[in-house]
């Protein structure tokens, strides 16, 4: 019986270290009111920023899956979208918008809707994606999580594709023609 209690014990303080480990992300978007999202089909990357480190090239690989997996096709001949990251390893204060939902707004426009700035202080870092329209370089969409980059928590292995895939699941919408479907894996 003591050596059960004591399993039992352990296995809880276990499980109490990890969630106490586990890294809280604070994830949101903002996008544009003007935009047809229904209308885009392909996109293409603007360059990277310039990154001696992995991480880079594992951000762009998991944003390359999430396009994939809304039916966005990636080409260098006339794409609708233009797609930028951005990485920001310490403290930034951010101006956001409170918007409804973008799939409720896409499915119900409300012409009156209005931009309600609010304002943040993130600290461990972020990560922004930001979707661009190609054809007037407009900014139509941009999702971000903050805290990414805090110290104190260890990052398993595809953390940054985590990371983006939270950022995504603010972006709900398929590229056009797609019917919606749920993404599972990715």
């Amino acid at each position: 019986m003591k050596k059960l209690y004591l399993f039992s014990a352990l296995l809880a303080l276990g499980f109490a270290s990890i969630s106490c480990n586990r890294l809280k992300l604070l994830v949101d978007n903002d996008y544009s009111y003007e935009t047809d999202f229904t209308k885009y089909k392909t996109y293409n990357f603007l360059n990277c920023e310039i990154d001696t480190s992995f991480v880079c090239t594992e951000i762009q690989d998991a944003i390359r899956r999430q396009m994939k997996a809304r039916g966005y096709k990636v080409t260098d001949k006339e794409p609708g979208l233009l797609v930028s990251y951005s990485i920001i390893r310490d403290r930034v204060d951010y101006k956001g918008y409170f918007q409804p939902a973008l799939d409720r707004w896409v499915n119900h426009f409300d012409e009156d809707d209005t931009y309600k700035a609010q304002n943040f202080h993130f600290g461990g870092g972020m990560i922004l994606v930001s979707l661009l329209d190609a054809e007037s370089s407009r900014l139509i969409w941009r999702g971000y999580a903050s805290g990414v980059f805090n110290k104190n928590v260890n990052k398993p292995i595809n953390y940054y594709r985590s990371v983006v895939r939270n950022i995504f699941d603010q972006y709900p919408l398929f590229a056009a023609g797609e019917k919606p479907r749920r993404i599972d894996e990715y």
